[in-house]
């Protein structure tokens, strides 16, 4: 098996896992983790793909997106939040 293509099994476990630990309020927390473990592998294994153009692009996708969240948790309230993914 290709090890990109096995780094995203693994990605899909994690985020099973994830979602499955999510489900329930004492364990919830954990299920972040490890779906949060399981997103930076697929971006790890995404920039590792053979081939992968534009990447300055991407970093500069990246680094709007990180923008826009970082001002999102300053900003709004947590109570807001919702209203403001909706």
């Amino acid at each position: 098996m290709d090890p990109i293509q096995l780094a995203y099994f693994l990605v899909a476990l994690l985020f099973i896992v994830g979602l499955k630990r999510m489900a329930h309020p004492t364990t919830a927390k954990s299920g972040i983790v490890w779906a949060g473990w399981g997103m930076v592998l697929a971006v790890l294994a995404t920039f590792l793909w053979p081939g992968m153009g534009n990447l300055p692009l991407i970093l500069l996708a990246l680094f709007l997106g990180g923008a826009v969240a970082w001002w999102a948790a300053v900003k709004v309230a947590m109570t807001d939040m919702p209203q403001m993914v909706a």
